[in-house]
């Protein structure tokens, strides 16, 4: 009778942590979608992927890979990363508890191996493989901090600040962003697509959505008429079940219905599904540790989507900042997963808005779940695409006083900001943003930062000031 008793013990305790961990209700959502999307056939007619680790090109687009290869259509596939910081992939490929910077560069030239046999699978060449051989994990830190080259980021797995790999676009490249941001540049020039796969900028790895925003910065920079397709991998309680179901559909997370996304499907034929889960399978060194999540891709279609401008309006009259919703709303964030405690609620961002006032006043609105606190740092940053150059603006809120940072050279320095406007968990900022009439697009996002780690974000979108 005792061992029953606590038997029963542990399911109530497992059951709560469940709930505390998971959004069961999402969870079942995800399960029980059934909304079908609007298909898409022509993957393209010079077919460019970059993703940030191997893998990613065979879990979100082995069926386009495999349609080109079949129609001759040339396809050029970029990786970022080696995946090479990832400890418990290392830990299991080496058998050490505790892996050294060597044992990392093992599992990067590992990876780099897989993501070869994966595609010659699918049919693509080794030559049409680029590696750029970026450090696992950093990426987000070279979109932020280490921009400039007068100072590259050092890889936490590898310990090098230098691309250590010797088959990779450039050896010994340094880790900076302006070095990533080239790459990708110089690639897509040379490459000349049509089309361009890469990852989706509300994915919540790290990685994947700083190498959204240098794929998107790279393709405004350029003035690119392009076909833009971005894909999912990291999204919580998502793709669900965590199993291989290949005659059923991959479809959005419903959570995400108000994120700013327009969704595309891309059918696959069962010998593309088949040939599919056989890429994935190549990766040994991510099957070992999460094999359950990869097969949760292999289904009957792929899945994109798309993400066009917000238009700022430029309004006649100032709204009323103390009033209880939060006016011209531009973009809203999926709220919960594990952000119970109260610290975390005032880090969840839920709302991002916008409107423009007088020629040159920029007001910036964000909401979340809690009134914002002083133990958590918001930071709202800015790329502006002008004519002739590229700006940058990098604004934290720290303890409720507003600081603007010079994180690189083409950073604008002492831009007039007001005192924030606080309204419980509603915030606005006003930021005066000089010539206006010369500024195209205005790439922006927002994070949440608590005890030096990331909490939360507002994904990076374009945005575009309405001209009256």
């Amino acid at each position: 009778m005792k061992g029953k008793k606590l038997f029963i013990i542990f399911i109530i305790i497992l059951a709560l942590m469940v709930s505390y961990v998971m959004n069961l209700k999402t969870t079942f959502a995800n399960l029980t979608e059934k909304k079908p999307e609007p298909e898409f056939k022509d993957p393209g007619q010079r077919i460019l992927v970059i993703v940030p680790h191997p893998d990613d090109e065979s879990l979100g687009m082995a069926g386009v890979i495999q349609r080109a290869v079949s129609q001759n259509i040339p396809i050029k596939v970029v990786i970022v990363t080696n995946g090479d910081s990832y400890k418990k992939a290392a830990a299991v490929y080496t058998g050490h508890v505790n892996p050294t910077p060597a044992d990392f560069y093992k599992l990067g030239i590992q990876r780099q191996s897989e993501s070869i046999a994966a595609m010659s699978e699918l049919g693509l060449p080794k030559s049409d493989v680029i590696f750029l051989g970026f450090a696992d994990g950093s990426t987000r830190f070279l979109w932020s901090d280490f921009w400039d080259n007068t100072r590259p980021r050092v890889s936490g797995g590898t310990q090098a600040a230098y691309s250590p790999y010797k088959n990779v676009y450039k050896p010994g490249i340094a880790y900076t962003g302006i070095n990533l941001e080239n790459s990708i540049q110089e690639i897509i020039k040379s490459f000349n697509p049509t089309d361009i796969y890469y990852p989706l900028a509300d994915d919540i790895h790290p990685d994947h959505w700083a190498v959204s925003n240098f794929v998107r910065y790279a393709i405004t920079a350029m003035n690119l008429n392009v076909r833009q397709h971005m894909f999912l991998v990291h999204h919580p309680q998502w793709p669900v079940p965590w199993l291989l179901e290949p005659s059923k559909p991959l479809l959005p997370p419903v959570d995400m219905a108000d994120s700013n996304t327009k969704w595309q499907i891309f059918k696959l034929k069962s010998s593309e599904i088949q040939k599919k889960e056989l890429a994935i399978r190549k990766y040994k060194t991510q099957i070992a540790v999460m094999e359950p999540f990869l097969m949760g891709f292999i289904r009957e279609n792929e899945l994109f989507g798309t993400k066009p401008v917000l238009i700022i309006p430029n309004v006649e009259a100032l709204p009323d900042f103390k009033q209880q919703g939060l006016p011209y709303t531009l973009i809203k964030i999926p709220a919960g997963g594990i952000l119970n405690q109260e610290i975390y609620r005032s880090a969840d961002l839920t709302e991002l808005a916008a409107f423009y006032y007088k020629d040159h006043e920029l007001y910036i609105g964000m909401q979340s779940l809690a009134p914002f606190s002083k133990d958590v740092t918001y930071q709202l940053d800015m790329r502006l695409f002008y004519k002739n150059s590229i700006r940058r603006i990098d604004l934290g809120l720290v303890g409720k006083r507003i600081y603007e940072y010079k994180k690189a050279e083409n950073s604008f320095s002492y831009i007039p900001i007001s005192k924030p406007i606080f309204n419980k968990n509603k915030i606005w900022i006003r930021i005066n943003i000089p010539d206006t009439n010369n500024l195209n697009y205005i790439f922006m996002g927002a994070d949440s930062i608590y005890k030096n780690r990331l909490i939360d974000k507002i994904p990076w979108n374009m945005y575009k000031l309405e001209k009256k």
